[in-house]
């Protein structure tokens, strides 16, 4: 079959809806599937089919609040015109699906929807368009989220659309989790007897000033902190990385880190021994089913759904309560060994993405042979 994929930014950018429509995108390719993905343009992205995927970019920017800018009439045009079988909008609030919702009526492929949490539910300039979004999501065939308690799919079942709904959660890939570590400490200078780590770019929301203080505060000299992520793509002059990298400079247990190849970074999670993860909007934490198959204690901001999972990570609610429970973890080996090898026992059953890539199969195959 062939799906057209819809997506703000995608590989070679890093981070966690990349990587999701990344997996889904490669995986149904090798099952014999064709795959586009329309995105935005990357002057260094020099393929126009990445591991089979073909690529499709527009000069856009912007949403249906802030605005949109650019090649809007080609974008909606090509979308309009595609021939497929399956257009897939991968996240609300972004001109990929902002400008889809326009022309839904006229599109005459199946469409699904994964909304990715509404980060931006309670913000009053988004007050309009989430009064009007439910009508949108109506004429979606299906919408997929994450999680059966998050604020996206309790918001579409407030609006009659839970016959729409399914939930298909996140994962981490079992190719790389279950490799070897290679020896990051060693590369990276990392000295220390214990290692804590946050994987996430710098944006302000990702909150690693949270994360810097937590870690100051648990005021001990046997660990390094290593935050390991890039700039915004956008603006990459809006970021905190300027201020982490200072402190860094200023305590030399931080290490702040860019440009690191993946397979270092999963080094990283698989010779990290606590996680400290500080996001401040999230909506399923790709990073904590990573921290999950590496085995990777969990230490996180009540944030997206981790408390769908608060049997196997901890979650605090300032630096102090960070600080805490860092420390009690890696004080108590015991402990921490236990939390972590529950957290991989569920991902090993729930969330591999060569299980969660048949439940995506199986729904857009669903759904293109369905005569409704």
């Amino acid at each position: 079959m062939r799906f057209l994929f819809t997506t703000e930014f995608y590989y070679p950018l890093r981070g966690g809806a990349e990587e999701v429509v990344r997996q889904i995108a490669e995986r149904l390719v090798k099952r014999g599937h064709e795959v586009t993905v329309a995105t935005s343009f990357v002057p260094y992205r020099t393929s126009a089919v990445i591991n089979g995927v073909h690529i499709r970019q527009f000069k856009v920017a912007g949403n249906a609040v802030k605005g949109i800018r650019g090649e809007v009439s080609e974008y909606q045009s090509f979308v309009s015109s595609y021939d497929g079988d399956l257009l897939f909008n991968y996240a609300a609030q972004i001109w990929t699906t902002d400008l889809v919702f326009d022309i839904l009526d006229s599109l005459k492929v199946k469409k699904v929807l994964a909304p990715l949490g509404y980060s931006k539910l309670k913000h009053p300039s988004y007050r309009r368009y989430f009064d009007q979004l439910p009508r949108f999501l109506s004429k979606y065939d299906k919408l997929i989220y994450t999680s059966e308690g998050y604020q996206d799919k309790i918001f579409g079942d407030a609006h009659g659309l839970s016959e729409k709904a399914i939930i298909i959660p996140n994962g981490a890939a079992e190719e790389e989790f279950l490799q070897p570590p290679l020896g990051f400490r060693k590369q990276y200078g990392i000295c220390t007897p214990y290692m804590v780590l946050n994987v996430s770019n710098h944006y302000w929301s990702k909150g690693h000033l949270f994360a810097i203080e937590a870690f100051k505060r648990m005021r001990r000299n046997d660990v390094t902190l290593v935050i390991i992520g890039e700039l915004p793509q956008r603006h990459p002059w809006h970021s905190c990385y300027p201020i982490c990298k200072a402190l860094s400079k200023a305590d030399r247990r931080i290490k702040v880190l860019r440009k690191v190849p993946r397979e270092w970074v999963v080094s990283a999670y698989k010779e990290a021994d606590i996680f400290l993860f500080s996001s401040k909007v999230e909506c399923a934490p790709l990073v904590m089913y990573e921290s999950f198959a590496s085995k990777t204690a969990f230490v996180t901001t009540h944030v997206g759904n981790v408390k769908d999972h608060s049997d196997i990570v901890i979650i605090v609610g300032s630096p102090d309560e960070m600080a805490r429970a860092a420390n009690k973890l890696l004080d108590d080996h015991s402990a921490r060994e236990s939390l972590a090898s529950r957290a991989y026992a569920l991902w090993h059953a729930e969330h591999r993405w060569e299980y969660i890539i048949e439940k995506y199969e199986k729904l857009f195959c669903d759904i293109v042979q369905s005569t409704t």
